[in-house]
């Protein structure tokens, strides 16, 4: 029955998702537009991952359900990796000026672009489907025992951004969500529940991603009426 848990993960995921395609607040800038679609990205990756999983204890000897896994590992290594410049894209509305340095951003989207290919070599090109079923939920998963790297490196990469955000905004809850999924993947990786215990983690830090990009757009469009009216 705990298969049930992974629905109503993704319709945590969905109803986040269509939640934000609908506030009209999302009509900012050309960085807050590129961020609310790398959340939109995010969500849309955990909600079919929790989606199709959730499917194995109805569908796992179908035909077609290893196939309609594989879209779970691409989610993952296309759109994990551009986690620090989500944080980058944050950091240069602050006061600290090292992180609009064109020496910064290109060596953070060079990062990212690295981590993709690793990420799509690892998780797709040698991805190997097996049959990972544990506490009663029918499931696929990669036999690799190799740790998914390229999402470890972009996590450890964002923290230290996240860390800075919040030492100049005052707001503590990304860098908060960060370190919780950090821990808690890391914690649970070997045991039978990890995967339970780390989608839950997911749905914590995306609301921490989201309330973050909330408070951003608030404070800039704060910013814009305070120009106006002194105009």
């Amino acid at each position: 029955m705990l298969h049930f848990l992974l629905f109503i993960y993704a319709f945590i995921h969905a109803g986040l998702l269509v939640w934000i395609l609908s506030a009209k607040s999302n009509q900012g800038t050309h960085r807050q537009g590129w961020r609310i679609a790398f959340l939109c990205a995010l969500l849309f990756g955990m909600c079919y991952d929790n989606m199709i999983t959730a499917m194995g204890n109805l569908y796992f000897n179908q035909d077609w359900y290893p196939s309609a896994n594989v879209p779970r590992f691409i989610l993952h290594a296309m759109v994990l990796p551009f986690l620090p410049l989500f944080a980058l894209s944050l950091l240069r509305a602050t006061t600290v000026g090292l992180f609009r340095q064109r020496l910064v951003q290109r060596a953070l989207m060079l990062f990212t672009g690295a981590a993709i290919m690793f990420g799509l070599y690892h998780e797709v090109v040698l991805l190997e489907l097996g049959d990972k079923s544990a506490l009663g939920v029918h499931k696929l998963g990669n036999l690799s025992s190799a740790p998914p790297w390229a999402t470890i490196l972009s996590n450890l990469v964002f923290l230290p951004l996240a860390w800075v955000y919040w030492r100049t905004t005052g707001w503590p809850w990304m860098l908060l969500g960060g370190v919780f999924i950090f821990i808690v993947n890391g914690a649970s990786a070997a045991q039978p529940w990890g995967f339970l215990a780390g989608n839950f983690a997911e749905v914590v830090f995306i609301i921490s991603l989201i309330l973050t990009e909330r408070r951003q757009q608030i404070y800039s469009q704060q910013d814009v009426s305070q120009e106006t009216s002194t105009a």
